[in-house]
């Protein structure tokens, strides 16, 4: 048996339903989001497809608030959204809330692969649904930097998202128009001789993330609300070797999708100091909090805890962990003992 059906079963549920291939919403402006109305053990989104966090008592959504006056939202991709976690009370959102001692509930604004364009997109689409805002916390960034090892035709100036290649290639295959016309031309370039170097992903990555990052300021300025940006923490530089658990994961995906060979070289610690220098230099210099959470998550944690289903995604005891280890680094006084 691998050690993927041995140790996370339940992760076939997210492959089979969250994935490219699955059930997901092609949608305006965001490009896809999760299924509508989805109900299981595992998972569970509301009627727009947002994820449902429990917490406190009480099961909530971005768009199923009740009559909450206040909240803290927590924005961000699909360790945000929650992938690894084996049921919707064991997600990042649903730790945040239960041990947080102010009032305020997190609401889980994450979509799966998402970059940080989609991150804010989904945000500016749906701030209606939402109370006053007390805290917005990116845990992000990771994305972005995977994504700008694509090739120029598809990063083009606003950065590649996840199915780029197939919805251009699709384009370039309708009835043709100047987009398809435009799409096809740019096809020809050679995408391995475009290749950025890791040095000009990082580059490309950083100045990408912080464009964003500078609307997210201006709209927590005018929301009243506190922001802070946590770099997410890839495994590869928490620390160099993961729990026999995560080891043996590892093993079994990366002989199934080759990550390292799809990643390169930004998945080294050299990288990532690069990334998270300029990120935090950037963040910093527009009055951001910046957190890198990987060198925090890594002087803390046990070297045989389980702490990762892949390199990117949480189990259980991971997200309550960092979810413990977020409050206590933004603010030793918010975490229930």
């Amino acid at each position: 048996m691998s050690a993927i059906m041995d140790l996370t079963p339940y992760m076939r549920e997210y492959a089979r339903d969250f994935a490219d291939t699955g059930d997901i919403n092609w949608l305006p402006y965001l490009m896809y989001f999760h299924p509508f109305s989805y109900s299981s053990s595992v998972v569970s989104t509301d009627a727009s497809g947002f994820r449902y966090s429990e917490a406190r008592g009480r099961r909530y959504s971005a768009a199923d608030l009740g009559e909450m006056r206040s909240v803290r939202l927590l924005a961000g991709s699909s360790t945000v959204f929650g992938i690894g976690a084996t049921a919707d009370r064991h997600t990042l959102a649903s730790r945040l809330t239960e041990n947080d001692l102010r009032a305020e509930f997190w609401v889980n604004f994450g979509g799966r692969s998402f970059n940080s364009t989609q991150e804010l997109i989904l945000f500016a689409l749906n701030r209606h649904r939402l109370p006053a805002v007390k805290e917005i916390l990116l845990f992000s960034g990771f994305n972005d930097l995977g994504l700008a090892r694509l090739p120029t035709r598809l990063r083009m100036e606003h950065g590649a998202f996840f199915m780029c290649r197939e919805f251009f290639d699709a384009m370039a295959k309708k009835k043709p128009s100047c987009f398809a016309t435009w799409f096809r031309r740019d096809a020809r370039e050679d995408d391995d001789e475009d290749q950025l170097t890791t040095i000009a992903q990082i580059t490309f990555a950083s100045n990408l993330t912080l464009r964003r990052l500078d609307i997210w300021r201006a709209l927590a300025s005018d929301l009243g609300a506190q922001l802070a940006f946590v770099l997410q923490p890839l495994a590869n530089w928490v620390r160099t070797t993961g729990s026999p658990e995560e080891e043996r994961l590892f093993a079994d995906l990366e002989r199934g999708g080759a990550f390292s060979e799809t990643y390169g070289g930004i998945l080294t610690t050299e990288a990532h100091h690069s990334y998270a220098k300029l990120l935090r230099m950037g963040a910093e210099g527009m009055g951001v909090r910046f957190v890198d959470f990987a060198p925090i998550l890594g002087a803390v944690a046990a070297p045989d805890r389980w702490l990762f289903v892949d390199r990117i995604h949480f189990t259980d005891d991971g997200y309550d962990f960092i979810s413990r280890l977020l409050l206590e680094t933004l603010d030793t006084k918010r975490v229930a003992q």
